[in-house]
């Protein structure tokens, strides 16, 4: 099972099934522990986001780093919103290698997430098991 600090590649159903962030698989570091889990989107630096007219508005910038991260690519962790899924459980086979973020990286994200501004979008569990085979919803009868 993932845990916190592992970041893994899955596509995910937001803001509906067809949106871009369904087509392709994305990197997430996952927030949370246990079959409730929550992820914060990365994504590969680009000039427009230094100028914080498009999102991510608050982020973590990472460069690529095996002893601190998995990114092959100047990374941002966006800090605006996550994504939260209830009784899933995430396969091994998803993390990326190396398979999570360092406890510096960690710790600058769960400041970083600390604003008023910050939202946590619900996916539907079994939304995102039709998009990655690998995550499956979990019984908790």
């Amino acid at each position: 099972m993932i845990e916190k600090m592992d970041v893994i590649r899955m596509r995910i159903p937001f803001p509906e099934i067809d949106a871009e962030l369904a087509q392709k698989p994305h990197m997430y570091v996952c927030i949370e522990n246990g079959n409730n889990k929550e992820f914060l989107k990365c994504q590969t630096s680009k000039p427009k986001h230094k100028l914080k007219k498009n999102p991510p508005f608050r982020y973590v910038e990472e460069i690529p780093d095996q002893s601190r991260n998995p990114f092959i690519n100047p990374t941002l962790i966006d800090c605006d919103k996550s994504f939260y899924v209830e009784n899933v459980r995430v396969s091994l086979d998803l993390l990326t290698s190396p398979r999570n973020v360092c406890t510096d990286v960690f710790t600058d994200v769960l400041a970083e997430i600390q604003h008023s501004d910050f939202t946590k979008n619900q996916l539907d569990s079994s939304l995102l098991s039709s998009l990655n085979w690998k995550i499956k919803q979990v019984n908790t009868n």
